[in-house]
């Protein structure tokens, strides 16, 4: 049997400064985070330590209040990539205009864009379909991933992105449905998150064709706890 390696990406969202739980994609919901396992504190250099320490080389970071429009967090990216780490950063649209590095990747996320006019944005960038269920999110409207799985062929974005907003840190499952189509269309690196539930949903996953899985909440859980499965 052929064995895959399956990326763990943990993914820290900042807002005011500190660390906060995510969950179903309800920013004003957010609270900073007091029951992790990983620490006693939200505060973002405890994660990163801790992260650093359990081998994670590769970070994805969203900055809320930039996300949002009402200030930056971007001393907690700059840190990371201080530390060593790559980092996918979420910045909102400002990320758009803003250079890659060689350990530093703006994730231009289709909730930022106006659907169709600004699609190509995401043509050789990393890019992040925000999904809501079966429909992927933009600035203006809500469409059926079928419509816009063909697109990719022509896209081609550097790295992708499969993010279920409504399934954040609610540990529902990942949609493998949208992972299969999007496979028909698209053969870059591909990482998905929003609602992993389990170690058994990794190993379940070998069978899709991805290279990584974003994870919070089965982190701060303690569930989840190396930078790579093998499956």
């Amino acid at each position: 049997m052929n064995q895959v390696r399956i990326m763990i990406i943990p993914v820290l969202d900042i807002m005011n400064g500190v660390v906060v739980h995510a969950i179903a994609g309800e920013r004003e919901k957010y609270r900073p985070y007091t029951d992790s396992t990983l620490c006693n504190t939200p505060d973002p250099d405890c994660f990163l330590d801790k992260f650093r320490e359990m081998g994670f080389r590769s970070i994805y970071i969203a900055d809320l209040d930039s996300i949002i429009g009402r200030g930056s967090n971007q001393w907690v990216i700059n840190h990371a990539i201080g530390m060593g780490f790559t980092v996918y950063a979420d910045v909102g649209r400002a990320g758009i205009s803003l250079q890659d590095s060689e350990r530093l990747r703006h994730v231009i996320g289709t909730e930022y864009l106006l659907y169709p006019d600004e699609l190509l944005l995401i043509k050789n960038r990393v890019a992040s379909l925000d999904m809501e269920y079966n429909n992927v999110k933009f600035a203006n409207s809500l469409v059926n991933i079928m419509k816009i799985a063909p697109a990719l062929t022509s896209l081609t974005p550097n790295e992708l992105l499969i993010i279920n907003l409504k399934f954040v840190g609610t540990m529902k499952g990942i949609n493998k449905h949208t992972i299969e189509l999007v496979k028909q269309y698209y053969g870059g690196k591909l990482y998905v998150g929003g609602g992993l539930g389990s170690l058994d949903e990794i190993f379940d996953l070998k069978n899709y064709g991805i290279d990584g899985i974003l994870v919070a909440t089965l982190l701060h859980k303690g569930v989840v706890n190396r930078p790579y499965y093998i499956v």
